[in-house]
């Protein structure tokens, strides 16, 4: 189906670490939440799933995705008609990724994508990086994944760009005291490619990190459509539009100057 609009929504929350079932509960409950608002596509943080930062076995919490939690978000997706986008560890026979889960209500699972910018060592250790990025068509409009440290690298978004991407959605946890990234990157990101950007962060704590919320849906223009706070739960909901991203990139389409002078 094409339209001319998207409605957008991200969760801003905490989860809860290395309990996949009572996050799978909270995902059901937040889904009503944005239906009600009329959203036609929902962001969870990065590792909502899971949780993001442990000292736990990372492969035990990882194995607990197992089919049936997969087949209940998928249901959710279904009964809701939402498209869900949550972040997840992924175990797969060789590895495990840092990755996001894309429930589609008719196409069922799409992707994963697997983050492939790792931040710190932790990461680093723990997750092996992905190596392709992805893109899905929702609506007539085409939607690109990244999660957190991906959005702070320019090449990454200017990929999707090239792709078609109208939106880029970015589960995140981002810490203290980077907070400037949610304030400055995301709306140049957005700005500079043309694309709306939403960025999906965790609020809280996890062992020594502390997360920073500020999520936000940024226009194609680089404004805010929507904004978070810094420390509460919070649904953010926002309308994107053909029109409000045709406007942005004919004011500066900074793609087609960069084609015609590389």
């Amino acid at each position: 189906m094409t339209k001319s609009t998207l409605n957008v929504a991200l969760w801003q929350g905490e989860s809860h670490p290395g309990n996949v079932q009572k996050n799978v509960d909270d995902v059901a409950r937040i889904a009503s939440l944005a239906v009600a608002q009329s959203a036609e596509i929902l962001v969870f943080p990065e590792c909502f799933l899971t949780g993001y930062y442990t000292s736990a076995d990372v492969a035990d919490i990882a194995a607990s995705v197992d089919d049936a939690v997969m087949e209940r978000l998928q249901s959710i997706a279904r009964d809701t008609g939402l498209t869900i986008v949550i972040g997840s560890y992924e175990q797969t026979e060789t590895a495990i990724h840092n990755a996001a889960f894309v429930f589609h209500p008719q196409i069922g699972m799409i992707g994963p994508y697997r983050k492939r910018m790792l931040y710190g060592d932790w990461e680093k250790s723990t997750f092996q990086a992905g190596i392709e990025p992805l893109i899905f068509s929702l609506n007539g409009f085409k939607v690109g994944v990244l999660i957190c440290f991906d959005v702070e690298f320019p090449e990454r978004c200017r990929e999707l760009a090239h792709l078609g991407a109208d939106l880029i959605v970015v589960p995140t946890a981002l810490m203290s005291p980077f907070e400037n990234v949610a304030r400055v990157m995301v709306p140049s990101r957005a700005m500079e490619n043309g694309a709306c950007v939403a960025y999906a962060n965790r609020i809280g704590t996890e062992v020594d990190l502390h997360y920073t919320g500020r999520s936000c849906i940024a226009g194609a223009d680089g404004s805010d459509l929507a904004r978070a706070c810094a420390d509460q739960s919070e649904l953010l909901v926002a309308r994107i539009s053909k029109k409000q991203l045709d406007q942005a990139r004919h004011s500066v389409d900074y793609l087609s100057e960069l084609s015609a002078n590389p």
